[in-house]
């Protein structure tokens, strides 16, 4: 990130083309390309800059808020691998040899990266080479077609063109690198390494070989905090849906790395609004959204949380968006066999749930939650469908009940139906008893009364089957329409 500096306290520098830069022990250390239009210098006093541009934005380095930058950066990457180091102050490398397949090849994840950083709005420069050091050399280089080397004999050929001013770790020895004529790292590499070795560093030789792939490179990868909890603040009031909905599936992201990092999934999310403070201050919006399986790549997330927040009505501006997890546990391991297991057959149908739930509501997305009752209408409830770690989906019929014996569709209450030379009728046409009867009685012990019914099934001259019932035991006994069949 060969902005980061200005990025943390300037983050619309490159697109307002502001004149800025910034300050470290009262000289500057960055400046934006207008800045330098402007005939600000690096290194330039303070006090000097403000003189040649008094309309200049300095401000002092803020390394709280470059970690900041660094955390929200590796939150997004963790996605893609989880060896991540820190090269430099402003640089970091993935160790991705392990994810080339599973995010397409070298040129797929190439271009996933890079919209993932652009999404968080930082100015990067990515490389791609067989070695770290490599890619911090090629990551300097104007040409973004001249960032990207495969093989590791066409890295070599690379690297012996370009100057040893483009490798970071050979800053302290370029005045001495000048002074013997040593003009490309290709002249470097032709130099006698033990006179080399006497004359600088040990690390210099060890830069230079870890860099051709001539040496193993250790790292130490950075680790995901233990919890996750996130919190962005706008540049701007946000007023609108679509502007909170950016924010959020920019957190969401976040959360995706740090779910695959640690190899747990996630089946809610707390989203906090965070409106105006102070005299006109309004309590934060909370918004929940919850999954009905478990999830961890933003395809799980992102189309349900688009659906819940269109759905939300801004009772004031947004000042800061919050992200938190809550229920994650660890994941399931992958089967490795040859054929998809059922509950992989399922996760289209949870997200499907999920994309209802958020845009209809959860009271109008209903699951069966039979009742312990023989009378049909007590036994067949309906109650809201509950997310992931809710009560299990009822099973079937009970045994005792042949195949197809009870309908679908149940009235709420059943119909009266005609009666034609003691044969029911259905919309004027008559129905045929097909299957019967089934005797229910039950209720004796409730106020409602005993119920004594005979259920069959009929069907009419369009071979629709419908499932009725008639009293026995009473002298007055009618038909009744309770259910109808697919």
């Amino acid at each position: 990130m060969p902005t980061h500096s200005l990025d943390a306290l300037f983050p619309r520098w490159s697109t307002e083309h502001a004149v800025a830069a910034v300050l470290q022990n009262d000289r500057i250390q960055a400046l934006t390309p207008a800045a330098a239009q402007a005939g600000l210098l690096p290194d330039m006093h303070s006090g000097t800059a403000r003189g040649m541009a008094p309309q200049a934005l300095l401000r002092v380095r803020d390394p709280a808020a470059e970690r900041r930058g660094l955390q929200q950066a590796l939150l997004c990457l963790l996605r893609y691998t989880p060896n991540i180091a820190m090269l430099g102050p402003h640089t970091l490398a993935l160790e991705v040899h392990a994810s080339l397949d599973l995010f397409g090849g070298p040129r797929a994840l190439w271009r996933q990266v890079r919209a993932s950083l652009q999404g968080l709005g930082l100015n990067t420069s990515l490389a791609m080479a067989p070695t770290a050091q490599a890619a911090w050399v090629l990551a300097f280089q104007a040409s973004e077609r001249r960032r990207r080397v495969l093989g590791l004999k066409a890295l070599r050929r690379r690297l012996d063109a370009l100057p040893p001013e483009a490798m970071p770790a050979l800053e302290p020895w370029l005045p001495w690198l000048a002074e013997i004529g040593c003009r490309t790292l290709g002249h470097l590499r032709r130099l006698p390494r033990k006179g080399l070795q006497q004359r600088s560093h040990p690390q210099l030789m060890q830069s230079l070989d870890a860099a051709y792939g001539l040496a193993e490179q250790h790292f130490t990868w950075l680790q995901p905090p233990e919890a996750f909890s996130r919190r962005y603040d706008a540049l701007e009031k946000l007023e609108h849906v679509h502007a909170v909905l950016a924010v959020a599936c920019r957190l969401a992201e976040q959360l995706c790395g740090w779910l695959q990092a640690r190899h747990h999934a996630a089946s809610r999310l707390e989203f906090t609004l965070h409106h105006e403070k102070g005299r006109h201050a309004r309590p934060p919006t909370h918004v929940g959204l919850a999954l009905s399986q478990a999830g961890w790549r933003p395809d799980d997330f992102l189309p349900a949380l688009r659906e819940r927040l269109n759905r939300l009505a801004l009772d004031d501006h947004v000042i800061a968006v919050e992200l938190s997890a809550s229920g994650t546990q660890p994941r399931a391991p992958v089967s490795e066999g040859l054929f998809p297991e059922p509950a992989q057959w399922a996760a289209q149908e949870h997200q499907l749930l999920d994309l209802l739930r958020a845009r209809l509501g959860d009271d109008h997305v209903l699951q069966p939650r039979p009742h312990a009752s023989h009378l049909p209408e007590r036994a067949n409830c309906w109650g809201p469908c509950q997310a992931a770690g809710g009560a299990a989906r009822p099973g079937g019929l009970p045994p005792s009940l042949p195949a197809g014996a009870r309908p679908f569709w149940l009235l709420a209450t059943p119909v009266a139906l005609n009666t034609h030379n003691d044969r029911p009728r259905y919309q004027g046409r008559p129905l045929r008893l097909v299957h019967g009867p089934e005797r229910l009685e039950s209720g004796w012990w409730e106020d409602a009364g005993h119920q004594q019914r005979d259920y069959f099934i009929a069907q009419d001259a369009l071979h629709a089957r419908y499932w009725i019932y008639r009293q026995h035991g009473t002298l007055d006994a009618g038909w009744f329409l309770h259910g109808l069949f697919a």
